[in-house]
């Protein structure tokens, strides 16, 4: 099938988020908010904490558990839907990562959502991928013996070739955006960049591989901004990835990272061995993004962890 370009110029009008109160959910609904979109957030039950985007003008809560997903066009009586940006899952973290039945269940509601998609008169779906697809995919070419947290990568994997196929079968494109790693004001994960500041601003140690493995991050608002604009410019069946345009060993962010906070401390480098499938990042078009809808990060590292620093802070 032949790439199409989506070439409205105009902000989208009406869109839908799932997994909207997360960290990166959270500031996708606010970016399309401010860019004039009529927000719909699906979040999975009333008991989870929505007080960062009940807030947001022009927004509408929508309570659905991942196995309803199948229904969304019946909790949703909006039609004409710009986008559906697909961001839930189950097991991002944690043991759920190697559980089985939990990932499977995943790959079966994120068809369901591509599906439910034709009922919400729905012209695009982007699915929210991640660079652990071709990690594990990397992995796979190899004789090494895969961990069982590579179930999550799997499974993002197989949800992303099922879910294309079936929107294709749908006339609904279908648009990738590969996630490197996301940080900023907002995240309470225990990923690298946050729990690393939260251990330095206490006094801790912070051990580390030697980090000549190539990596990427991009700020929370990039990302955002980056989302909305494959959303609205972006090509069908196109994997985009979310990151800055300047991928480099993973020692230069933690020593950046380390020189924002106190340029005295001393970080473990190289205390931790590293097993992992190291990238080139020749895997990625890292300029895919602003190729086709001409948005490059706006955000510096340097920065983006000042202003995560700060947020921290303010927190304690």
């Amino acid at each position: 099938m032949q790439s199409v370009k989506l070439t409205g110029e105009k902000t989208m009008k009406k869109v839908i988020i799932t997994g909207a109160n997360g960290f990166i959910g959270t500031a996708l609904c606010r970016e399309l908010s401010q860019q004039g979109a009529d927000v719909i957030a699906v979040v999975r039950n009333n008991e989870e904490d929505i007080s960062a985007i009940s807030d947001i003008p022009n927004i509408k809560i929508v309570y659905c558990d991942l196995s309803g997903f199948k229904d969304l066009g019946k909790y949703i009586p909006d039609r004409s839907i710009d986008a559906v940006y697909h961001l839930a899952w189950v097991g991002t973290a944690g043991p759920l990562r190697g559980d089985a039945d939990v990932q499977m269940n995943n790959i079966q509601y994120t068809c369901d959502t591509v599906k439910a998609c034709a009922a919400l008169e729905c012209k695009r779906f982007i699915f929210a991928s991640s660079i652990m697809e071709y990690e594990i995919g990397a992995l796979m070419e190899t004789d090494e013996k895969p961990g069982i947290n590579t179930l999550y990568s799997s499974a993002k994997l197989a949800a992303d070739y099922m879910a294309r196929t079936i929107a294709n079968s749908l006339g609904i494109a279908y648009i990738k955006a590969v996630i490197s790693n996301v940080y900023g004001p907002g995240e309470r994960s225990p990923r690298l960049i946050n729990s690393s500041i939260r251990k330095l601003l206490a006094g801790d140690h912070c051990a580390f591989s030697p980090g000549e493995q190539i990596y990427d991050f991009v700020y929370i608002t990039d990302a955002a901004k980056a989302f909305t604009a494959i959303g609205e410019k972006g090509i069908a069946n196109k994997a985009y990835y979310i990151g800055s345009l300047s991928p480099r060993p993973l020692k230069d962010f933690l020593c950046e990272m380390r020189d924002q906070v106190d340029p005295g401390i001393e970080i473990g480098l190289g205390e931790i061995p590293y097993n992992g499938i190291s990238l080139t990042y020749n895997e990625f078009d890292i300029y895919a993004v602003r190729n086709d809808t001409a948005f490059t990060p706006l955000v510096s590292f340097a920065e983006g962890i000042k202003n995560t620093i700060d947020w921290i802070k303010g927190e304690s």
